[in-house]
């Protein structure tokens, strides 16, 4: 691309004012060319670019601020830099300060005051060597000698006195954010400036770089972009960036997926369109949907969309932090969960109330979700982009699947009071409470109003389940509708159950709103009107409720055998809970599917049993709770019997664990067992006809087998037994063919994810602390416990603790860890298996196992056993070349325990590994009798008398 300057000069008396613009033209134009970017469809983006520009030019001679403001991902910065390549030659000092806000959380503000520092001085060099050069070049061929001399001389004496401006500058050192104020402020102050400052989302980040209007010369604009419109109290304009239109969304999708604007063969217009629908309009996921796409085949989109949800790049990661994570107040955030999961489309009026009803400042907290782009208004009814609303409901789902919360009530009944509140529901309600169910009824527990109360949505949030009791005058009822509106949503977002009770009423009749019973709902639409979604939001939810399988209660003649019929179903349901698995169940899901697969592979009509073995912290218990969860709901009854070995051990342990085993089993019926061998008679005898699913976890001892899984004789046809367990031979004990799934370590980048959610309480470490990560998550050798510990402990430390963490841990293992490893080697019955262990994780790790034998055996231990039972414990591995090996954390254990026979002097210890204290035992003759065994390994120059 050439660029030329035509410059007429014409005699007149103002020619010192003339000359002054033939330098400043030469000096921006050419001072500004290395600070354009390189934009792609540019031509797209000229409509909102020259909206921003005619703002621009009627503001050219004052300090100008300029907001560009929305929503994550929307495009702001790419129009700011558009903008940016259309006016900046216009300017003497031109800056673009970019992604302030992920800077900013990982240097400190000083550091962008001092990169915008150094863009000042930048900017004057070149501007000074440029323009000298093209003044020179250019004035020649268009005026005389005399003109030439003096346009130099101008640029010259400019340059001059910026030039000691910079040599000033350099001097100066930026120490704190004040400091950073006053020199900026210096700099600026007598210049014509463009300062674009991009993704500000901090009033002090924006103090700190562009403190007030006087820090700028006349003429000087600044744009900040920003989704958070609080930032633009100051601005004199503020442009709103709207989504992308269909024709335009299509067309970036398209280059991205086919590096062409259209779609290139009929086949991919329905997916692709689906996905245009989908990114609403935003660019960022239009752009990393195509580009995931690109050059894959129709049949692998589906596939390919569904990894691009479950690991998604940096970007939208990113996209989610900046949307949900930035809102620093907690009530804020809870504020905006409720209206994704309960106020969409409804009247602002409305909601602020419903907030001013629990304490909170409706309006203040609606405009600072509208300022911050997470929630919308259009027509005076709440909008939220599809992308943030389904990040707020993963959100709730991740919530409530790390940390689940107990429910507070069982079950939500909901029915209309002047129908049934005095008969069928009074009788019902009764019922349930009967049983042990703790139920919320609304007529009780809440006072009533025209509008249904976030005390009530709570309520059903925090119920396990729902019954909806619909009569005749059911659908007449605001109150009523609005209840079933927010049940059907739950429901069709989380696992919430609902049962439907017709009474009186047809399920047609609810289901098409016919009937009496869409008599009574015509009637109040026709006395109370509501808004078109309002309406078609409730029709909706009638027709879902209707069409789900319920008891039908019309014209009884025994309505206590109809409450009995729901009360057994409520207890069906309710005995559905699942166990909580893990804080962060990363690799979880695959084993378990791993799993799944060997059960049906060997599956059968008869009793299966299944090993889930491995040492010590790999997470055995965990997949058992997963595996139950999804297992659980195909057998009659079931039950998890958790921590075994420990409870084993306790005062009357044994009878407590074959009582639990009962007590799931027969929920309703109390079972007395005196002694473990009576326990065994009664769990025989009730288990043989019943599908059982039962897991026994941590199992070390053959005597908890037989107390409680005597022999596959105990369980009716088609139960499933899980045992988890260190000693695999426990598992092959029990008369049946097992089945054996040996879990292995995590691989690096499931380890990383796992250490980091405990680490940082994200998917990926932070970027300062990326090396030390993979440093911990080598020392963990993909060790589930050993990450969680050392990622819980490390939780927002400094760097410097980390690094002395790392030492200490090369020198002493960590305490907990090794506590749990150690289990494993306590429960060795043999002697010999200690110390073959022991011999093992000092000397023989990597040798071939009939080398070992032969040494061992020679020393009087019997190795062919020790070795297998070590094996079968998960102690020792053989791979496939018959080489001996054990976990890292294994082997420090083993160390550990010789270790702690002497700590300081190594002479008294059993075991010698390390070659810097062999030989010092060996030099200072400081030998004894306690030494066993030692390893040395001496390189053939080195030459030292050793004794």
């Amino acid at each position: 691309m050439y660029m030329f300057c035509v410059i007429v000069y014409v005699y007149c008396r103002e020619r010192d004012e003339a000359l002054d613009n033939i330098v400043e033209h030469i000096t921006a134009f050419l001072g500004g060319k290395d600070h354009w970017f390189t934009l792609p469809n540019v031509e797209k983006l000229q409509p909102r670019v020259q909206d921003l520009i005619q703002v621009q030019l009627l503001n050219y001679d004052k300090v100008l601020i300029l907001g560009i403001w929305g929503m994550a991902g929307i495009g702001k910065t790419t129009i700011a830099m558009a903008l940016y390549n259309q006016i900046c030659y216009r300017f003497q000092r031109r800056m673009f300060v970019d992604n302030i806000s992920e800077r900013c959380e990982q240097h400190s503000i000083v550091s962008l005051q001092e990169e915008l520092f150094s863009c000042i001085c930048k900017t004057t060099e070149e501007t000074k060597e440029e323009a000298t050069k093209e003044a020179k070049e250019k004035a020649t061929k268009e005026t005389t000698e005399e003109t030439t001399k003096a346009a130099v001389e101008e640029v010259t004496e400019e340059a001059t006195e910026e030039e000691r401006e910079e040599t000033t500058a350099e001097k100066a050192k930026i120490h704190d954010i004040e400091s950073g104020k006053l020199l900026l402020k210096k700099n600026l102050s007598n210049k014509k400036t463009l300062l674009v400052l991009d993704d500000v989302t901090e009033r002090d980040h924006l103090e700190a770089l562009c403190g007030s209007r006087e820090w700028f010369g006349p003429g000087s604009t600044i744009i900040i972009t920003t989704r958070d419109r609080s930032m633009l109290k100051d601005a004199d304009d503020i442009y709103t960036v709207k989504g992308m239109n269909y024709d335009e969304s299509i067309e970036l999708f398209c280059w991205h997926a086919f590096k062409n604007k259209e779609i290139p063969a009929e086949e991919y217009r329905e997916h692709a369109e689906s996905i245009v629908e989908y990114c609403g309009g935003v660019p960022l996921f239009l752009e990393v949907a195509g580009s995931h796409l690109y050059g894959k085949m129709i049949e692998e989109w589906e596939p390919a969309l569904e990894e691009l949800e479950e690991n998604p790049p940096y970007k939208l990661q990113r996209f989610r932090q900046v949307s949900f994570d930035s809102l620093r107040d907690d009530s804020l955030k809870k504020i905006f969960l409720d209206i994704v999961c309960f106020f969409v489309g409804m009247n602002r009026n409305h909601v602020v109330k419903i907030l001013n009803g629990t304490g909170h400042n409706g309006e203040k907290a609606l405009t600072a979700l509208e300022d911050k782009c997470l929630v919308t208004v259009d027509g005076n009814r709440l909008q939220i982009h599809t992308l943030i609303e389904e990040i707020g409901r993963e959100i709730v789902d991740e919530e409530s699947r790390l940390t689940p919360k107990l429910s507070t009530y069982d079950v939500f009944l909901s029915f209309r009071g002047k129908d049934t509140r005095a008969t069928f529901t009074s009788h019902l309600h009764a019922a349930l409470e009967n049983a042990g169910f703790y139920v919320f009824k609304d007529d009780v527990q809440l006072p009533r109003g025209e509008w249904i109360s976030i005390s009530l949505l709570e309520a059903v949030k925090d119920s396990r389940m729902s019954i909806i009791v619909l009569s005749t005058n059911y659908g007449g009822s605001k109150w009523c509708l609005e209840e079933l509106e927010n049940i059907m949503q739950l429901q069709r977002t989380t696992a919430h159950a609902v049962v439907p009770i017709f009474y009186s009423v047809d399920p047609s009749e609810v289901r098409h709103q016919s009937g009496v019973f869409g008599q009574k709902f015509n009637d109040l639409l026709r006395s109370h009107p509501v808004e078109e979604d309002k309406e078609k939001s409730w029709r909706t939810s009638l027709r879902q409720v209707g069409s789900l399988s319920g008891i039908v209660v019309v014209n009884s003649r025994n309505e206590n055998e109809d409450i009995k019929k729901v009360v057994e179903d409520v207890t069906h349901l309710l005995d559905k809970t699942e166990l909580f698995v893990a804080d962060y169940p990363v690799g979880v899901t695959s084993r378990v599917q791993n799993v799944i697969n060997l059960l049906i592979e060997q599956q059968s009509k008869d009793v299966l049993l299944l090993g889930i073995c491995g040492m010590g912290g790999l997470g055995k218990t965990t997949i058992a709770k997963a595996l139950y969860n999804q297992l659980s709901r195909k057998f009659d009854c079931k039950c998890f019997l958790l921590n075994i070995r420990e409870v084993w051990e306790q005062d009357n342990g044994q009878v407590s664990l074959q009582d639990r085993l009962l007590s799931d089993i027969y929920k309703t019926t109390k079972i007395p067992i005196r002694t473990t061998e009576s326990g065994k008679l009664e769990l025989k005898n009730r288990l043989c006809h019943k599908r059982v699913l039962l897991v026994l976890d941590d199992i070390d001892k053959v005597e908890q087998m037989n107390a409680l899984c005597g022999s596959h004789e105990w369980f009716g046809s088609g139960s499933c037994i899980i045992i988890t367990t260190r000693d695999e031979h426990l598992v092959k004990m029990r008369g049946i063919e097992p089945i054996i799934y040996r879990l292995d370590e995590m691989d690096d980048s499931e380890a990383i994810e796992l250490f980091s959610w405990h680490a940082f309480k994200q998917a990926y470490p932070d970027t300062n602390f990326s090396v030390l990560t993979k440093d911990v998550v080598a020392y963990s050798s993909g060790l589930p416990l050993a990450l969680e510990v050392l990622g819980s402990y490390l939780c927002d430390r400094e760097i410097e603790v980390w690094k002395n963490a790392l030492e200490k841990l090369k020198r002493i293992p960590n305490h907990k860890i090794q506590e749990k490893l150690r289990i494993s080697f306590d429960s060795l019955s043999d002697d010999t298996e200690k110390e073959i262990f022991l011999d093992i994780a000092c000397f023989f790790i990597g040798m071939d196992r009939s080398d070992v034998i032969q040494i061992l055996n020679d020393c009087g231990l019997f190795a062919e056993i020790g070795i297998s039972v070590l094996r079968e414990r998960s102690l020792v591995t053989v791979d496939s070349t018959n080489k001996l090996g054990m976990h890292n954390l294994l082997r420090d254990m083993g160390r550990e325990i010789i270790r702690e026979e002497s700590p300081d002097e190594p002479e008294k210890r059993s075991r010698l590994w390390l070659h810097e204290e062999v030989l010092h035992v060996l030099t200072e003759y400081k030998g004894t009798t306690t030494i066993t065994g030692l390893a040395l390994k001496s390189p053939r120059t080195s030459s030292q008398f050793i004794n």
